[in-house]
């Protein structure tokens, strides 16, 4: 029984440094990702034009890979944001960093958005969503612990 005891602490143990491991892994993927697409689009567009110009893909195919990854995106945030909200319900105060990441990822999707598409209606879904994740942000703050007296 001791034994079983050791074994679920040290897994639980290393549940940390292995999210933090494979955030690191999709840190690295994504800043290759988005370093390579800038300085395609910056210093020369032979390798997108190359690709697009193959016989396999068109720039349409770019166009929809790009929306459906967008919409892929945005269901991941959906359902991190729900489990969010259950992390809330036992120490709101733990998932602040998160919830600013998510306000500032929000504002930047808005601006990237109105920049590049100039689209009202996405750029109001962001702000009310960043907006709502404001107002939890200032009610997850940690509260001030009282003491109940036994008599």
């Amino acid at each position: 029984m001791n034994l079983q005891t050791r074994s679920a602490s040290n897994t639980q143990s290393k549940a940390p440094a292995i999210l933090q491991t494979a955030s690191l892994l999709a840190f690295v993927q994504y800043a290759a990702h988005g370093s390579l697409f800038l300085l395609s689009i910056t210093a020369h567009p032979s390798p997108i034009a190359a690709i697009a110009a193959s016989s396999h893909h068109s720039y349409w195919d770019f166009y929809v890979g790009y929306g459906l990854l967008a919409i892929l995106s945005g269901v991941v945030e959906a359902v991190l944001l729900c489990q969010v909200a259950l992390l809330a319900k036992n120490d709101a105060a733990r998932v602040r960093p998160i919830v600013v990441l998510f306000i500032f990822a929000n504002l930047a999707h808005a601006g990237l958005v109105w920049i590049y598409f100039s689209l009202i209606a996405p750029v109001a879904f962001d702000l009310l969503i960043a907006s709502l994740l404001g107002f939890a942000f200032v009610s997850a703050k940690p509260g001030k612990v009282e003491l109940e007296a036994i008599v």
